[in-house]
Order: structure tokens, then C-alpha cells, then sequence
């Protein structure tokens, strides 16, 4: 069961979420950050009639009231109590196209319990361990979320070796090698490392043009290239674009 703020349409999002309700639900499109659908989850097992979007890529949040504040955070919410109560948050973006198919479903990489996650979400990077999807039979549908496999291998790989340098660097510390420390504590406040940053660049590219004909490739471009640098580096790809493409992307920026 849904309290819906926007009016019913055309195709379906279903799934189960072990959370006790109420959960709030939110969905944007992700090419203009619009939101068009916010809605609340009454029942672990839900069913959700949306009216006709336009087809692309969208992220939905999922969110619920917390029960806990971390220390850091209660100054924060005594200082603006207008921010309600905190809530968990999880989120993932899919691909979306009535055309190709009507009935989409939230996947879980696991069977979560509530507490399960909501210990996951306060852990610091603990929540990018829970996959999440959003699946249909569409093949545009498919080849995003292949997409989005690829860079969550990435993401792991990247925190897999920022904990070993944390390690190291933990390690000159108590040698009082503050120097080496440092030096290592700089590429650690970076989201990505440098090599892994790199390696998802090669992939991202290889990824793209392996599937340039696609309607789902300008959207990820879209999304990645945001700046003169990023540009220069994806450029190859926006190269292999069609004319229609590459105007239609000129519009967007």
C-alpha cells in the first residue's frame, strides 16, 4: 500500500523491503535532478502503479526514521529541529523505458533484516556494501545495470585498498614516520585512488564503445562527462556518437 503524491499510470515497481513501515520513497530523473514521484511504503511487500515517465535513467531513495543519532549529529539537530527526525537512506538508479518493459522490481544482492542494515547504514562506507536494483526485462534495462555491476566492482576495489593503506599508514604512525604517514593519509582523503580511478576510466570507455549504439550509452556520458578534463578524457567515445547524438547532448549542457 502507497499514500501517493503523484497520480497513477502505466507501469509497475514492485519488491519486498524487511524495514518496518512507514518507508518514504522518492524518484528523480536523473538528466534534469526532477523530482516526480514521492510516495510511502504501508507493507513489506509493495506494489506501485506509476503514471508515464519519460524514458532515461532515474534514481529512487529509499528512506525511513532513525531511532539512533550519532553523537556528532545532535548538536546539529538541536541547532535546527526543522530538519525533522534523521532518517536511513538507501539508493540506487535504473534505467526506465514503459516502452520496453511495464513492470520493473527493487532486488536486494541478499535477505537484509532491519537491523541488519540499519547497522550497515551507520557503519562509516558501510551502506555501499548493499546492493540494490532496480530490474525489468527491457534490454536497455540490462545493459545499465551491467553498467552499474561494473563500477561497484570498482568501489569495492577502491575501498578494499584504501583499508590497506589506512593500515600502513596507521603502521608509520607508530613509528613515528609522520612524513609517510601523511603523504598516505593525502591519497586517502581523495574519494578515488589515483590507479583505481584510472582503471575504471579504461573500463568506462571500453564499456561504452563496445555498446555505442545503444540509447542508454549517451545517458551514462551525460553523467560522467561534466567538465573540460572530463571531456578530454572520455572524448573517444563522444567521437563515435552520431550527429543526432552529439546535438541532442549539446542541448543538455
Amino acid at each position: 500500500m502507497f499514500t501517493r503524491c503523484e497520480t497513477s499510470g502505466p507501469w509497475n515497481l514492485s519488491g519486498e523491503f524487511n524495514v518496518s513501515p512507514p518507508i518514504y520513497v522518492d524518484l528523480f530523473q536523473v538528466k534534469t535532478g526532477r523530482k516526480v514521484l514521492c510516495d510511502t511504503i504501508r507493507s513489506l511487500n509493495f506494489a506501485l502503479r506509476v503514471k508515464n515517465l519519460e524514458k532515461g535513467i532515474y534514481q529512487i531513495i529509499l528512506s525511513w526514521d532513525r531511532d539512533v543519532v550519532r553523537p556528532q549529529e545532535m548538536e546539529r539537530f538541536a541547532r535546527q529541529p526543522e530538519l525533522g527526525t534523521p532518517k536511513y537512506y538507501m539508493s540506487t538508479t535504473f534505467w526506465f523505458d514503459s516502452k520496453e518493459s511495464n513492470n520493473y522490481k527493487l532486488l536486494f544482492d541478499s535477505v537484509y533484516h532491519q537491523d541488519q542494515l540499519q547497522e550497515l547504514l551507520l557503519a562509516k562506507n558501510g551502506g555501499e556494501s548493499i546492493k540494490m536494483a532496480v530490474v525489468s526485462d527491457g534490454e536497455n534495462n540490462k545493459l545499465y545495470n551491467e553498467y552499474l555491476t561494473l563500477l561497484d566492482y570498482y568501489k569495492a576495489k577502491n575501498r578494499q585498498q584504501k583499508d590497506s593503506l589506512r593500515k600502513v599508514a596507521t603502521h608509520f604512525n607508530d613509528l613515528k614516520l609522520f612524513k609517510d604517514s601523511a603523504r598516505i593519509n593525502a591519497f586517502l582523503a581523495k574519494d578515488w585512488l589515483v590507479n583505481v580511478k584510472a582503471a575504471l576510466l579504461q573500463e568506462e570507455i571500453i564499456f561504452m564503445k563496445n555498446n555505442i549504439n545503444s540509447e542508454v550509452i549517451p545517458h551514462i556520458y551525460h553523467i560522467l562527462v561534466n567538465t573540460k578534463d572530463d571531456f578530454e578524457q572520455y572524448h573517444q567515445v563522444y567521437n563515435l556518437f552520431s550527429i543526432t547524438v552529439k546535438r541532442d547532448l549539446a542541448v543538455r549542457n
